[in-house]
């Protein structure tokens, strides 16, 4: 009977417990919620927000054969001030993975699945953020909507086709891909997984974030990858349009995009300036976390 009595407070308590309205301070701005959105061709999105609610947007959009989840290091003050979003491209990570190559040729298609997501959250004129060829998504975005939709670019590791790509230097201390990553063939995707995510660094990953990075690229079918080798990444009639402020944001380790390619590309925009980070390669969101989120917050500032 007195354990009886007691049950009673206890469930009142945790009723009034979860009843209680939630404050912003109790809200933990690193901690993402994920949506399902309806991208181009009914083809289903996956989108995660993190951050303030309340703050000034930013999208995140991830390279070839990765995901949103390379932005995990996106956390802290630019979570604090910012509401920050990241997608999975089609044929990437946790998104839908459409058969027919039709469904990837056409870059007005990832424009229109920039527009679904950014409609379904209700985001007018965010800063996109473009890794590698995530700059390129951006710009398909910007080509079909106008330099107005968006407040600001940083391009990540990426020229965006504004021009033309760098003959790569092989590095003689990283051996070529062994495997065929477009192959139907789990033996050559896994090895070509790894060598992908032991280039995109200056410095070797860990292992947990070699085995990470390997699991969301093997997320990537290989349809995907051949349905995708023919996409017109070309953006070098867009550049004298391009007229809102950009950020080129790079490693001087990146061999794929060298810092003389970055200087030809902002020379070519009418508001375009660069930030280099010495000992960082193709992933400076990652390889200098700290710096980048408050180098994005500064651009964020100085914008209207």
């Amino acid at each position: 009977m007195a354990m009886h009595c007691m049950i009673k407070p206890i469930l009142l308590a945790l009723a009034l417990l979860l009843a209680a309205p939630v404050t912003a301070a109790e809200i933990d701005p690193n901690q993402p919620k994920s949506y399902l959105v309806e991208g181009h061709g009914q083809v289903p999105l996956v989108v995660q927000e993190w951050g303030n609610p309340n703050g000034t947007p930013i999208l995140l959009i991830h390279g070839f054969s990765f995901g949103a989840v390379v932005f995990k290091n996106q956390i802290g003050e630019i979570a604090r001030n910012h509401r920050l979003i990241a997608i999975d491209l089609r044929g990437h990570g946790l998104s839908a993975k459409p058969w027919t190559a039709d469904a990837y040729s056409d870059r007005a298609i990832w424009a229109a699945d920039i527009a679904a997501v950014l409609k379904a959250l209700k985001v007018e004129r965010p800063l996109i953020v473009g890794w590698s060829f995530g700059g390129n998504v951006a710009l398909n975005y910007l080509r079909e909507c106008g330099s107005g939709c968006a407040r600001g670019l940083v391009l990540a590791g990426s020229v965006a086709g504004l021009v033309p790509p760098a003959k790569v230097v092989p590095d003689p201390a990283m051996p070529p891909p062994q495997g065929n990553a477009r192959a139907d063939n789990y033996h050559d995707l896994f090895l070509a997984a790894n060598w992908l995510a032991r280039i995109m660094t200056a410095a070797p990953p860990s292992q947990l974030e070699t085995m990470q990075k390997m699991m969301t690229i093997t997320m990537m079918p290989p349809m995907v990858r051949r349905a995708m080798a023919g996409l017109q990444l070309d953006n070098q009639d867009l550049a004298p349009k391009l007229t809102l402020p950009v950020l080129f944001i790079h490693g001087l380790a990146d061999r794929s995009v060298p810092p003389a390619t970055v200087a030809a590309a902002a020379a070519k925009l009418p508001d375009a300036r660069s930030i280099a980070y010495p000992e960082t390669g193709h992933s400076p969101f990652s390889e200098q976390a700290e710096r980048f989120n408050t180098d994005v917050m500064a651009f964020a500032r100085s914008l209207k």
